[in-house]
């Protein structure tokens, strides 16, 4: 009798045993697919996180590194003077191929002058913040030349690539945006309820003074933007200073804000210059390379700093990373447990059929037939269970992935809201948190790859728990097998 025919014979009159290696390789089949899809899952969701958000990189001035300096040199109170970052070390650092684009941050404050800024929410005295009353505003025991600031002006050389604009924070209502071309060129953007107070529009006419010299800049107004509700709420509790109203943040061009940075000192002028270079990386992954190369660039690295804000990035895979580490312990768990249940019971196979194997023998039956037949059988079983598995597995995948994403996410929440009210901070907690949720669902499916992952380890559990027993059983001669058996 052919030896097919034989395997088919004993799968189909063995019901019971055929049923049990049909369970086993069902359970075995569908966890190892789950895990393998919520894998390929969650990598999926990585690369089209990496694409919405890209990476971004800061050059700027090391506070801490000088400041540790200072310290171990004696200085008991350490004066830091920062140093600014030039525009040739900023294009170095752009000139690696994974830098996509790149965006000059000068942070100043300044004094309204012909204009009022908007009054702080929590400014109880309603102040006015006009050019009329600086003398009512100058701060004690800061020196007779500081009259405190009314006025944000943040500097940028690209206003679309500024925060608050990329995170939706504002959004531009009327007019244009800042772009490289601006430079120096005394152009803003200013809030719409700024606007309305003092009857501007796209076109008009605004003096900021520096708070710290006698410098004073005109600019012409380009650009209406709008910030978000939630940005204004999030400046409550913070002193009640008009410079802090978001509402008084006057986006201008990167040149004519570092005029408003200088200051008189004892010494002389002070000048001022470009705080942060943000540099936006292709892709996340890519960050650490672009770091590593540019330590070999000719700039100062025990001055400066090149760090990475990728907070909103791990913000929202950190729900998924960890799905997707668990579940590649359970594809070892399942594969290691499954292949050790199925080797036994394929290995008490081949020693219970003894018998069989000495009759096939004495007969002349071959080795490799005989051998052929036992594969041949755990194959018929396996087959129908990896087929069944690939339409059930999918079904599992999504549930078990949602089950883990969902627990997942009320542990990130549960740790972010206790992060916020032990006082770690709104702007790392609360702000973020809101601009940045995690993702919170898995387009789990199984592809190609995943049944070629499963069947291959299948098959290979298989011939091992066949292949090697019998191979051991048959070494002997038919006379002896048969004394045994």
């Amino acid at each position: 009798m052919n030896f097919l025919k034989r395997a088919f014979l004993a799968v189909t009159r063995k019901k019971g045993k055929s049923l049990i290696m049909f369970v086993i390789f069902v359970a075995i089949a569908n966890m190892v697919l789950a895990g393998l899809a919520i894998q390929h899952a969650t990598q999926s969701a990585g690369d089209l996180a990496r694409q919405k958000l890209g990476g971004q990189l800061t050059l700027m001035f090391d506070r801490q590194s000088a400041m540790q300096k200072a310290r171990a040199s004696g200085e008991q109170r350490p004066r830091i003077q920062s140093e600014p970052i030039t525009e040739d070390m900023a294009k170095m650092v752009a000139n690696n191929k994974n830098i996509l684009g790149y965006n000059y941050v000068v942070n100043a404050n300044g004094i309204a002058d012909g204009f009022t800024s908007v009054a702080s929410t929590e400014d109880n005295q309603q102040q006015s913040n006009s050019a009329n009353n600086q003398e009512q505003r100058r701060a004690n025991g800061q020196g007779s030349d500081f009259v405190m600031p009314d006025v944000s002006v943040t500097g940028v050389s690209s206003s679309d690539m500024a925060d608050s604009f990329k995170n939706g924070d504002a959004k531009i209502i009327s007019g244009r945006g800042i772009t490289i071309d601006d430079a120096d060129k005394k152009v803003v953007l200013i809030e719409k309820n700024l606007a309305d107070q003092n009857s501007l529009k796209i076109g008009s006419k605004i003096k900021v003074k520096a708070p710290r010299s006698d410098n004073e800049v005109e600019y012409t107004v380009v650009g209406i933007y709008q910030a978000s509700a939630s940005t204004s709420s999030n400046t409550q509790g913070m002193g009640g200073f008009s410079f802090i109203e978001p509402y008084n943040r006057i986006y201008a061009d990167y040149k004519s804000a570092i005029t408003l940075k200088e200051a008189k000192t004892d010494t002389g002028i002070t000048q001022g210059g470009i705080d942060q270079a943000v540099f936006f990386v292709d892709d996340p992954s890519n960050i650490e390379k672009v770091k590593a190369d540019s330590k070999a660039l000719n700039i100062d690295w025990t001055k400066y700093t090149l760090d990475a804000n990728d907070t909103a990035y791990k913000q929202m895979m950190g729900p998924i990373d960890n799905v997707a580490s668990f579940s590649m312990i359970v594809v070892y768990i399942v594969a290691i447990a499954g292949a050790l249940i199925l080797g036994l019971i394929l290995i008490l196979s081949i020693k219970e059929r003894m018998y069989e194997t000495g009759v096939l023998l004495s007969m002349g039956e071959g080795k490799l037939k005989i051998i052929g037949q036992y594969v041949t059988e755990a194959l018929l079983v396996a087959v129908l269970a990896f087929g069944i598995s690939t339409i059930s597995g999918k079904f599992i995948a999504q549930g078990v992935g949602n089950l883990l994403l969902d627990r997942e996410i009320k542990v990130e929440q549960q740790q972010a809201a206790d992060g916020f009210n032990n006082g770690r901070g709104f702007m790392g907690g609360r702000m973020n948190t809101q601009n940045y949720q995690p993702i919170n669902s898995l387009n789990i499916d199984i592809s190609s790859s995943e049944i070629g992952k499963m069947s291959a380890a299948g098959i290979l559990i298989l011939l091992a728990g066949t292949v090697l027993p019998a191979t051991t059983v048959m070494r002997f001669k038919p006379k002896t097998i048969l004394t045994k058996a």
